[in-house]
């Protein structure tokens, strides 16, 4: 499959500041000072989705029925400017960085920070793939569960009473039996009864189960999985990467009035994201705007003196994702680093020469799995969300993939 196939997407501006205060005014960090320079680090043991700033621009994409199967599972959606994250990215979406289908449901409850509603049992319905499951693909999850007689789970046997007579074998028999004799019961989604009126512990099993045994899990919004919105990033299956594998120092701030230059794209740090998730410098185009942040060495041997992180938002953009997703977004994503991982890309935003201070904000993506084809990708185009800036002679996360 190539890049022809028709993948719509779009996005809007949104008149939505994007300022580092309010970002900083938000995000838990950490304050850094060593001999004349500090920097605000994020502190990955209190940040959470639901802790992220609003997402900056509106923007949908659609992926034409056909492609689906492929999947396994339909990636479409839309979202609003000024809407939060955890309910525009899915579980597949960041599977990759964060392994999100390993966790449980027991396992999300032990690490997650308290909110409001932390002590409350959530429903089927608060369980956003279980409208999609059927009696057949809760089984293949949890094989133990059909093993037991279907009056023992009240909701496989209100499921199986709205299909009509139900068969004395079925009511007093194992699930297993019941869907063998009868396999049309089997292939009811659970969405066809009241989700509410059950608990996830009706589900013998089902808080104990990793959640990527469940049919389409992968197309769950992340705060469609209870309490997972509140789980610290340093607390995931596979913990957000600090990034404080390289530091440097914020020595200069150029604005737009600065023009791309003829010089070797190894003389930026900034670029695009490839295949194997490393980020490839690419440096301004000649004779268009190009407002950068230059870099000192904080460290003896670093290599980052005199070197350049473009700005994604004052510069074109950069060629990114790869596989049949790289077609979304017209191939296209702000230039900017992996700093903590393939999470999220760091893009530098808005940058104010007079007061010497870089914004600075995130872009998810979309990624997938389809069975036996290599991961495919989006370029890093969800987004703006605000994240911390700094002010010359600050320190800044490089990361390591430089």
């Amino acid at each position: 499959m190539g890049s022809s196939i028709l993948i719509k997407f779009f996005t809007l501006a949104a008149a939505i500041a994007l300022t580092s205060g309010s970002a900083s005014a938000q995000l838990p960090t950490i304050k850094y000072t060593q001999d004349k320079y500090q920097a605000s680090i994020p502190d990955w043991s209190k940040i959470t989705w639901d802790k992220l700033p609003l997402i900056q621009q509106a923007g949908f994409i659609k992926i034409p029925a056909k492609l689906i199967p492929v999947f396994g599972y339909n990636p479409s959606r839309s979202w609003d400017a000024g809407q939060k994250s955890d309910s525009v990215v899915m579980l597949g979406d960041a599977d990759d960085a964060f392994s999100l289908g390993n966790f449980t449901l027991a396992g999300i409850r032990k690490v997650a920070l308290s909110n409001p509603v932390a002590n409350s049992q959530p429903t089927l319905k608060d369980l956003g793939f279980m409208k999609w499951q059927t009696t057949q693909s809760l089984v293949k999850a949890i094989p133990r569960l059909g093993r037991l007689r279907v009056n023992q789970v009240q909701p496989i046997l209100a499921l199986f009473g709205k299909s009509g007579y139900l068969p004395y074998s079925c009511s007093s028999g194992t699930i297993n039996d019941c869907i063998e004799t009868y396999p049309e019961l089997g292939k009811k989604p659970l969405g066809n009864i009241n989700l509410e009126d059950y608990s996830t512990l009706s589900i013998p099993g089902l808080s104990t189960t990793p959640i990527r045994n469940f049919a389409f899990w992968q197309q769950t919004p992340i705060n469609q999985i209870p309490q997972l919105s509140f789980v610290p990033f340093d607390k995931m299956p596979q913990p957000v990467n600090s990034g404080q594998g390289v530091v440097g120092i914020a020595s200069v701030v150029f604005g737009s009035r600065e023009q791309g230059e003829e010089i070797a794209d190894n003389y930026f740090i900034s670029g695009s994201v490839v295949r194997g998730d490393r980020t490839v410098t690419k440096a301004c185009t000649v004779g268009k705007k190009c407002a950068y942040l230059e870099l000192g060495d904080f460290t003896p041997y670093a290599g980052l003196y005199g070197k350049r992180w473009a700005s994604g938002t004052d510069s074109p953009l950069v060629k990114g994702g790869y596989g049949f997703l790289a077609a979304v977004n017209g191939g296209k994503e702000p230039t900017g680093r992996l700093v903590y991982g393939n999470g999220f890309k760091v893009v530098l935003t808005n940058t104010n020469e007079s007061e010497g201070k870089a914004d600075f904000a995130l872009y998810f993506r979309i990624c997938a799995r389809p069975p036996f084809m290599a991961k495919t990708c989006t370029p890093y185009f969800i987004g703006p969300i605000p994240w911390i800036g700094v002010k010359e002679n600050d320190l800044v996360i490089v990361g390591t993939g430089r």
